[in-house]
């Protein structure tokens, strides 16, 4: 893995690592939090709901990424966790339920801040770009195999308040981590465009740019199904393997497992084919693995389409994360990243409201085959007519800086 080289990058993966351990722990466990203190299905959905609805704001969020130091940014987001998490002490029954969906819209916010693209983009050279992406993929989504159950363990042994204390302590080794970085950031922009304008300038980038657009498209075009997956698994575990609740997590776990796999495979994946076929092949694995749930549906055929489904993930998201680094301007990053994640976010919480709604009375197996043929769609026309790569934008490790726009160092 290339981007191991770069000290800064080693340290930011280290603080990553430990902030997306707690993470998952905490709001993987949200709905298994909600469901024991309603025992409704319905409420469970309504977190996750709650975890996708405010991406809305991304594109407010971006264009402030775009406008200060992302360092800084990423450091007072943190401080920001540490006092949402520990809002969760005390919350013992129904009616602190609300205090749950606060956090998980909180933590929404946190995942919708795109300042991490940026210091990347400034951080990395652009032939590290895809190791970068993999590495952190690897980490983020990789921790589901021992968070999960980790925070499922310690929800269940010493209580959710303990989970928020642990939770806060990551947040805050990922601010030591940040601290020890310093990190020469591309120059903020004149202001020389309307508000609107510029607020929209990465919709228009993304309109703009063949590759990037075509990967919008198909991947919003699963998640306005996929996120019937979200509520429709924790029926799938009570009427599909008869499994309590608390099973979410180590089917997580193991989805984790396999996304390892596929995102350290994916940049010789995506040097092979490119970013639009590999988004592609990960969508195909994708609907192989929902179908598979549904044509067995027992503990050991969930665990195998966990597995490629987490596979399929890690393919994606390193595709999807290295074609936005790569094609997009240091300064433009924060926005870019907002605007693909809005559309994309707007779908999925459509389908999550939908599926928390309908999961009492349409069978677990529908909300899996109407995700599966989407993927399958969706992958089979990506591969058939992939988008052409455009030109790199370089990075300021790929090259000096010109005269006249140079960089500001923040320490």
């Amino acid at each position: 893995m290339s981007a191991l080289r770069h000290p800064r990058f080693r340290r930011l993966l280290i603080g990553e690592s430990v902030s997306s351990f707690g993470d998952s722990a905490m709001f993987l466990s949200l709905g298994v939090w909600a469901k024991d203190l309603t025992n409704s299905n319905t409420a469970a959905g309504l977190v996750f709901l709650f975890l996708t609805g405010p991406q809305l704001a991304a594109p407010l969020l971006g264009h402030l990424a775009d406008r200060v130091g992302r360092r800084s940014l990423m450091i007072w987001s943190n401080v920001f966790g540490i006092v949402l998490v520990l809002s969760l002490l005390g919350v013992s029954d129904r009616g602190d339920l609300w205090r749950l969906y606060v956090v998980a819209v909180g933590y929404a916010l946190l995942s919708a801040l795109p300042a991490r693209s940026g210091l990347l983009k400034d951080m990395l050279p652009s032939q590290d770009a895809a190791s970068g992406q993999s590495l952190l993929s690897s980490v983020g989504q990789g921790t589901r195999i021992l968070s999960p159950i980790v925070g499922t363990g310690i929800y269940v042994a010493a209580g959710g308040g303990t989970l928020a204390i642990v939770d806060a302590a990551t947040f805050a080794i990922a601010i030591v981590a940040l601290l020890s970085i310093k990190v020469t950031e591309s120059p903020v922009e004149e202001i020389t465009e309307p508000f609107v304008r510029r607020l929209t300038a990465g919709f228009r980038h993304v309109r703009s740019t063949p590759l990037l657009l075509q990967l919008t498209v198909a991947l919003t075009a699963f998640l306005a199904v996929g996120g019937l997956l979200e509520t429709g698994l924790f029926a799938a575990i009570q009427y599909g393997i008869h499994r309590s609740p608390a099973f979410y997590g180590v089917l997580l776990s193991i989805q984790g497992a396999g996304t390892i796999v596929g995102a350290v495979f994916a940049p010789k994946v995506v040097r092979t084919f490119g970013e639009a076929r590999t988004t592609g092949i990960g969508s195909l694995v994708l609907a192989v693995g929902m179908v598979l749930g549904i044509l067995l549906p027992t503990v050991a055929s969930f665990v195998i389409a966990m597995v490629l489904f987490g596979a399929a993930l890690g393919l994606i998201f390193v595709a999807f994360g290295t074609a936005q680094q790569l094609y997009t301007p240091g300064r433009l990053a924060g926005r870019v990243g907002a605007a693909m994640g809005t559309l994309m976010s707007i779908a999925q919480t459509a389908s999550i409201a939908i599926g928390a709604v309908i999961v009492g009375v349409v069978d677990w197996r529908l909300m899996f085959a109407l995700p599966a043929v989407t993927a399958f769609g969706c992958g089979l026309s990506v591969l058939v007519r992939p988008a052409a790569a455009p030109a790199v934008v370089a990075s300021l490790a790929d090259s000096a800086v010109p005269a006249g726009l140079e960089p500001v160092t923040v320490a």
